[in-house]
């Protein structure tokens, strides 16, 4: 009797562990999904439109790479209600959302001028390349923004309605990305040329 159980506890590991393995080699043997085709992969000098009133434009360089990684920089400090408070570059994840078009989730942690976590900002964005690939837009229709308190909270939801629409230039070595004329090298007004 104790020869079979310990026959049948042997069998049944065994059968375990071959059924664990073959799901984890057909897992890794698994077609990995690729964004290497995808228009939206590249890296991007984005910016809101139209800039508000009295605001500079304010430029945040975007990499979409390949492997799905999205890294959205923007300018490390900003001045609000509570003060001067510091942003990390938002880091996340992208997808193919149609031929064209890209749904990103990024967030960016937020801090106070002590280094105290303040929480945190999530996007949900959808861009989408133009037909010559070398910009992209995002209407802000289906955007989302959501804001954590320190404990993760949600303390406030803002869809996409109303949101001013990001564009965006592709970059490429001499081309930074700038609108008009400034991408080639050309001196904004007040740049020393010399």
């Amino acid at each position: 009797m104790r020869r079979r159980s310990v026959l049948l506890s042997g069998i049944t590991a065994g059968l375990t562990s071959a059924f664990a393995v073959g799901r984890t080699t057909r897992a890794q043997d698994a077609t990995p999904v690729t964004l290497a085709n995808h228009p939206l992969t590249g890296t991007w000098l984005a910016m809101a439109n139209p800039p508000l009133p009295d605001d500079p434009q304010i430029a945040a360089p975007s990499l979409f790479a390949a492997d799905g990684t999205v890294l959205l920089m923007f300018p490390l400090t900003q001045k609000g209600p509570q003060g001067v408070q510091f942003n990390s570059a938002m880091v996340g994840t992208w997808e193919a959302d149609s031929e064209r078009r890209g749904h990103f989730t990024g967030v960016q942690i937020l801090s106070d001028a002590e280094g105290t976590f303040l929480g945190s900002v999530t996007v949900d964005g959808f861009p989408e390349v133009s037909e010559d690939g070398q910009t992209f837009i995002d209407d802000g229709s289906r955007v989302m923004v959501t804001i954590r308190d320190a404990m993760g909270a949600v303390v406030q939801q803002m869809p996409g309605a109303g949101a001013r629409p990001v564009t965006a230039i592709r970059m490429a070595p001499g081309a930074p990305g700038f609108p008009d004329g400034l991408s080639a090298g050309t001196p904004m007004t007040g740049t020393p040329t010399s």
